[in-house]
């Protein structure tokens, strides 16, 4: 706000120099009462030279160029700012579909990832089927050879006891 009333003052000052500087070179066309009001003869100076129409037309005529001028500014900025509104649009919307590309292609990524993992789980809970089987499988063998060697060790034992009676049966008929 500060900066637009700085701006606005330093137009109206601006005019004020050209429209002195054109009353200044056109002086010798003015009438005696204009030439006083120019020169600060008179009680109200400012308002007889509003009212003077001859005083008003080249500051009318300078300000509406110096508006056109502005104007002509205004349009070409107002143009500029839609174009970079476009652009930044632009560069969003692209900003946008380079990222879903790039989250895109890293979901893709982690879904085989997961698929793989997915295979080596199936496989590994195969193998430790396998595993299992074989060791039930060892498990029944082992039961069944402990049970035989049971057996074994219980006929062996039989026959050692057998033996002893036979051997003492030899001695007792030996003496």
């Amino acid at each position: 706000m500060a900066t637009e009333i700085d701006f606005l003052r330093e137009q109206n000052q601006r005019l004020n120099e050209d429209f002195r500087r054109y009353q200044m070179e056109n002086f010798s066309k003015y009438s005696s009462v204009q030439k006083a009001v120019c020169q600060g003869e008179g009680d109200d100076t400012f308002e007889t030279l509003v009212f003077d129409q001859s005083f008003l037309a080249p500051l009318i005529t300078e300000y509406d160029k110096h508006l056109g001028e502005l104007n002509g500014q205004l349009k070409y900025y107002q143009k500029q700012v839609g174009e970079m509104k476009l652009q930044l649009e632009n560069v969003i919307k692209e900003n946008e579909r380079s990222e879903l590309s790039r989250q895109k292609l890293h979901t893709q990524e982690l879904l085989s990832q997961l698929e793989m993992a997915n295979e080596k789980v199936v496989e590994n809970e195969k193998l430790i089927l396998e595993h299992r089987e074989k060791a039930n499988r060892l498990q029944r063998r082992l039961s069944q050879a402990e049970e035989r060697a049971a057996s074994a060790s219980q006929q062996l034992s039989v026959i050692t006891v057998q033996r002893r009676k036979a051997a003492s049966l030899m001695n007792l008929e030996n003496i």
